[in-house]
């Protein structure tokens, strides 16, 4: 009879603890977790990785429906689903979200597929950054899990870098709002992303002041990436590698227009029409050597290059005002 009793009682907790589950579930207080869906849509339009940090998606056009453009400040971050990945993050980014100081530490967040592997030929040395999808200049979010990818140091300065910083000076300067949503882009069940995928929009302008639809590619020139893991080696062609280096996979991006990826290409220059610039990849302007508006500049935008001004201008940089080169 007691043994029976026992039994009752077992039943009637797990009863209750699948009940309370399904009202937490029902009311909010816990999210459903799903696996992400994986978009091959993206990854075929993108193509493959050829040497620029980013490829033009709907023809640079943001695909944003009527209802999910906001009109007041907010953010928006997906859970991580069930292998710890982040979601989509969005936001209508403006004056009111920027955050006055600087960003505090996040190195207490380990992203999937997180690994410290260097190599000497980066910047700091480390493969992997930890990337924020909105970043910290746009909505001043720190560690956020739900916010935070593994993605390589040429991602993140080569290619998010130029479009945040895009984002930010827009608003700043008009004090308008930017819709922004970024998809980082997995593989069945990677642990790191391919890739990123970023739309911006200007609201009150209808995109006019600043728009772009683009896919940055999660890779490393020199560095051939395990996308399960994040484990990584060395390329055995170093091709990409030596052309990074020289300067002349940088390009600068198109952002309130339409455009093709036939647009991102080099005019290649000879010895006799070249000389040494200095590209900044962020600001989208080249230098001569030794110019006064280098000397400001952080030292992670500026690439030296050996080109010719046709080239650059092509690949969407402005000579600047000031060394007029």
């Amino acid at each position: 009879m007691k043994k029976k009793h026992w039994k009752r009682h077992i039943l009637i907790i797990i009863a209750i603890l699948v009940l309370m589950g399904y009202v937490a579930v029902k009311t909010g207080l816990i999210s459903r977790v799903t696996d992400i869906e994986y978009d091959p849509e993206i990854l075929e339009e993108a193509g493959e990785w050829k040497g620029f940090p980013f490829a033009y998606i709907n023809d640079n056009v943001p695909e944003f429906g009527d209802d999910e453009i906001w009109t007041s400040p907010q953010e928006s971050l997906e859970p991580l689903d069930s292998y710890g990945r982040c979601g989509t993050a969005v936001a209508c980014v403006g004056r009111e979200t920027m955050p006055e100081g600087e960003r505090s530490s996040i190195s207490e967040i380990h992203p999937t597929g997180w690994k410290t592997d260097k190599y000497d030929f980066i910047q700091n040395g480390y493969l992997y950054n930890r990337c924020h999808l909105i970043g910290y200049q746009l909505t001043g979010d720190e560690a956020i899990d739900r916010n935070l990818i593994t993605g390589t140091s040429y991602m993140n300065r080569d290619g998010m870098i130029p479009f945040e910083n895009a984002v930010a000076i827009y608003v700043k300067e008009t004090g308008n709002h930017v819709m922004y949503r970024v998809t980082p882009v997995f593989r069945g069940s990677e642990l790191v992303a391919r890739g990123l995928h970023i739309e911006a929009l200007s609201v009150e302008d209808g995109g006019k002041g600043l728009a772009f639809n683009v896919f940055c590619y999660n890779v490393q020139p020199g560095v051939e990436i395990n996308y399960a893991n994040g484990k990584s080696k060395l390329s055995e062609d170093d091709t990409l590698l030596v052309l990074w280096q020289e300067g002349y996979l940088s390009v600068y991006p198109k952002l309130n227009q339409k455009a093709e990826n036939a647009s991102l290409k080099r005019v290649e220059a000879s010895p006799e029409d070249s000389q040494a610039y200095v590209i900044n990849i962020s600001s989208g302007k080249f230098h001569l050597e030794g110019c006064d508006s280098t000397k400001g500049a952080n030292p992670w935008n500026l690439k030296k290059t050996f080109t010719s001004r046709e080239d650059l201008i092509a690949r969407g940089y402005e000579p600047c005002g000031k060394c007029r080169p």
